[in-house]
């Protein structure tokens, strides 16, 4: 009577040291390929210097000339927005400077393009990126 009973302790016992030893391989090749994607992430992760390459703005300005009560007024409008790579990481910010009646562009304008206040299309050209 003692006999099957041991028989059966030592079968259980023999399971639970091969379902022991399964785990324990099975949790060293679930750590190798976690470390092995981790090393490969690490060789892949861009420096700052890298990532700050691939950002750029984008600047377009234009003159807006419309006729008011004081005459003919002229307004600077310069738009601006934010790309990493090609993905705009800003909406369009805009900046107005009103430029009077006959006043003289900034320098660094350059060539700007000219929208009159009546047209309903304008024409804008980006310059170049800063």
């Amino acid at each position: 009577m003692v006999l099957p009973v041991l028989v059966a302790v030592g079968a259980a016992y023999l399971v639970w040291q091969m379902m022991q030893a399964r785990i324990q391989v099975l949790t060293a090749h679930y750590q190798a390929a976690v470390a092995k994607m981790e090393n490969e992430c690490a060789n892949r992760r861009l420096s700052p210097e890298e990532l700050l390459a691939d950002l750029r703005m984008e600047r377009r300005r234009f003159v807006r000339r419309v006729t008011g009560p004081k005459g003919p007024e002229s307004t600077l409008i310069t738009q601006e927005r934010l790309y990493l790579r090609n993905l705009p990481l800003t909406s369009w910010m805009q900046e107005e400077v009103p430029l009077g009646s006959g006043e003289e562009l900034p320098g660094e304008t350059g060539l700007v393009p000219l929208l009159e206040g009546n047209s309903s299309t304008a024409l804008v050209v980006p310059s170049s990126a800063s």
